[in-house]
């Protein structure tokens, strides 16, 4: 098991190696470009979900490593005008740190911090279980999370509302989630005129994936639908 997790690990770290770069903002950027790399960046920096629907109690807790990120077009404008940087199998990918906690009333909060194209980004989420689920029946939770771009070119915030259903069995649990987001960017660039772009999104996001527990051991894949199809993988402890 300790192999595994080691192997797991060197895959996200490669991984997120693979998509560094940077932000590097050409004139011929357009404003509808703009929109289309906003989403695509939400899609990377938004807080993955990752986890189940059922709360963890006041002694849970848990941290993961992760990679991923939404699959690009690497010969779309927005790519070309606006991001220096490589891709993992399409896969413009990201790593991050995520850590949970479990506290009374059947809630859970985390946060994350991360980096993508040479930017970092950071967030939080809150879990509330409105359904632990039984041996035949689902549980149920709302989360909302918000991340932010940090030390980047542009400006952007993505908040996020979701309902969350899982089926735990006694070592997988696979989940599903729909949601709404939120995506508001903003970014300035060039010298004589200086160019002004604003993007206000509002989307549907879908996400499912499957939890693996080998108790301390957790893997998590994911798949997520934002402005693109995007994939996480994450390793790590918990309770």
């Amino acid at each position: 098991m300790r192999r595994a997790s080691i192997v797991v690990l060197l895959t996200l770290v490669v991984a997120s190696r693979a998509g560094a770069g940077g932000f590097a903002f050409d004139p011929h950027l357009s404003a509808g470009d703009f929109d289309d790399l906003a989403g695509v960046v939400a899609d990377a920096v938004a807080f993955p979900l990752m986890t189940s629907a059922a709360s963890s109690g006041v002694t849970g807790f848990e941290v993961l490593a992760a990679a991923g990120g939404p699959r690009v077009d690497r010969n779309a404008s927005w790519w070309r005008y606006a991001v220096s940087g490589s891709t993992y199998g399409g896969i413009w990918p990201g790593a991050r740190l995520i850590v949970r906690k479990g506290l009374p009333w059947r809630l859970d909060v985390g946060g994350q911090v991360g980096e993508i194209a040479g930017a970092h980004f950071l967030g939080g989420d809150a879990r509330l279980a409105l359904l632990e689920g039984g041996a035949l029946s689902p549980a149920a939770a709302l989360r909302v999370s918000y991340s932010r771009l940090q030390n980047a070119p542009m400006a952007l915030d993505a908040k996020e509302v979701q309902l969350v259903l899982s089926k735990g069995f006694p070592i997988v649990t696979p989940y599903a989630a729909v949601g709404v987001r939120r995506v508001d960017a903003d970014v300035t660039f060039g010298q004589a005129p200086v160019i002004h772009y604003s993007s206000r999104q509002n989307a549907t996001t879908l996400a499912a994936g499957v939890q693996v527990r080998l108790v301390p051991f957790r893997f998590v894949g994911e798949l997520r639908k934002g402005a693109k199809m995007g994939g996480f993988v994450g390793v790590g402890v918990g309770l």
